[in-house]
């Protein structure tokens, strides 16, 4: 399947916009003074953390590159940040410079000819050869293999736990090794201590966030299991896609995990920054960020000691493969496609990418630089407990996506929301997801050749087969 530079409908499950191709066109100078005289580039930026290690960065950069950067703030959410570019890309307003929140949203904005194609800026890059080949898989775009961002920071995403009360609770804090496992040690937990032990994001106002944060891992759980065929194409019809609903529906007919809280307008606030500090949830997803924006000392509702009460297992098998640590390349570095300084930008873009950079970033977001070489750099070590996750890059896992991520994710917000209320056992669940994508993207985006039927593992089977 080919796709080229078209019109796409790019499908934020809040919102839809129409891509098209746009341009910006530079500041011109007001006077003659030598710094103004400058070239401008353009670059957009957003929340208070990145704005403050943009400005930290600016003067620095300027005197490099030779250049004057305006610096464009943006809305603060993820969504209401793409959004606002999609907007000003379709409109001809857009910078010239911009970051792409997840790396799953790479192939529509590069589809629809936004995103100039770095390849040959990026292969001759001596940072290139730093980064770990998961990290080089993500930035390329799935239909032509074609490099489209730079990469900065990556989040590590892995089961957090409260390590300080199931330790006081007598409950084993070993790494579990399988979902039978984890679902064993969840069932202790609700014994013992009564709370809810787990929770995996899910449903239809967590957005995105119920594909990245939640059904992501379950799928990745497989060892075989890729979320895109050969051919390009959304595997939804695979075996693995129904185990992993059937895992939702395992915590919910036993209460393992908090639904209501997942059924309101910001189904994060109560179960990630009230109930999993209270004690009231034992495990949830999270990343690298998490231990400084959810639960670090300038949180909502901070957890004292935060780095020995919380700790990490990486996510256990589906299927007897090794438990995992799964990444995600965030807010990689973008070029305009139309924009007029293309050469500047290119190498604005690649200086961005750049160890001291990303750990001015990684520092202040909770995430790790993407590069390997970070490790050697000086200041390093103020990453502290992330360290460990930068460790975990060569070892990561990913499921890449292609064309109409949004369109899937909406699909599986939905999908997860109906095992969450009930209206739907883990097939029916498949089948609406299924029929979601292939109504939205078209039957030649979906794989439709049928797997084969597994066998539930034997934690899931008992209620889920009866349904």
């Amino acid at each position: 399947m080919s796709w080229t530079k078209k019109t796409l409908v790019l499908l934020p499950i809040a919102a839809a916009a129409v891509v098209a191709a746009i341009w910006w066109s530079g500041e011109l100078p007001s006077d003659l003074n030598p710094q103004q005289t400058r070239p401008t580039l353009v670059i957009a930026e957003h929340r208070t953390a990145r704005l403050q290690a943009l400005y930290q960065l600016q003067p620095k950069l300027e005197a490099e590159l030779g250049v004057r950067l305006k610096i464009v703030e943006y809305p603060a959410p993820p969504q209401d940040y793409f959004t606002k570019l999609v907007t000003e890309l379709r409109a001809g307003n857009a910078p010239d410079v911009f970051t792409v929140p997840r790396d799953l949203q790479v192939d529509d904005l590069a589809a629809a000819g936004y995103l100039a194609n770095l390849t040959a800026d990026v292969q001759a890059w001596p940072g290139y050869q730093q980064l770990p080949a998961l990290v080089k898989t993500l930035t390329r775009a799935s239909f032509d293999e074609q490099v489209y961002v730079v990469p900065s920071i990556v989040a590590v995403e892995q089961l957090y736990y409260r390590h300080d009360l199931l330790t006081a609770a007598g409950i084993s804090t070993e790494q579990p090794k399988d979902w039978q496992d984890l679902l064993n040690r969840s069932r202790q937990i609700k014994q013992q201590m009564g709370q809810f032990p787990l929770m995996i994001p899910a449903g239809l106002t967590w957005g995105m966030g119920s594909y990245t944060e939640g059904f992501r891992y379950l799928l990745a759980s497989f060892q075989d299991y890729q979320l895109l065929s050969t051919g390009n194409q959304y595997q939804l019809n695979d075996d693995a896609v129904r185990q992993a609903f059937g895992f939702y529906q395992t915590l919910v007919q036993e209460q393992l995990t908090p639904v209501n809280p997942l059924l309101n307008p910001e189904p994060w606030v109560i179960p990630k920054y009230e109930m999993f500090p209270k004690g009231e949830l034992l495990i949830t997803t999270c990343g690298s960020w998490c231990k400084v924006f959810d639960w670090g000392p300038g949180s909502r509702n901070p957890i004292a000691n935060v780095d020995t009460s919380v700790q990490t297992w990486k996510f256990p098998s589906a299927d007897g493969g090794e438990p995992f640590a799964l990444a995600s390349v965030v807010y990689a570095w973008a070029v305009n496609a139309k924009s007029r300084q293309q050469q500047l930008a290119r190498q604005l873009v690649l200086a961005l990418g750049e160890v001291d950079v990303a750990l001015a970033y990684a520092v202040k977001l909770g995430n790790v630089p993407a590069r390997l070489d970070a490790k050697e750099h000086p200041d390093f070590i103020a990453l502290d407990s992330l360290m460990q996750d930068h460790a975990l890059l060569t070892e990561t896992r990913a499921l890449r996506t292609t064309v109409g991520s949004n369109a899937m994710m909406a699909g599986v917000a939905q999908a997860s929301e109906a095992v969450l209320t009930g209206r739907a056992n883990a097939l029916q669940a498949q089948q609406q997801l299924h029929d979601y994508v292939v109504n939205v993207l078209g039957a030649e985006m979906v794989e439709q050749q049928l797997a084969k039927t597994l066998p539930l593992p034997a934690a899931l089977a008992t209620e889920v087969e009866k349904n």
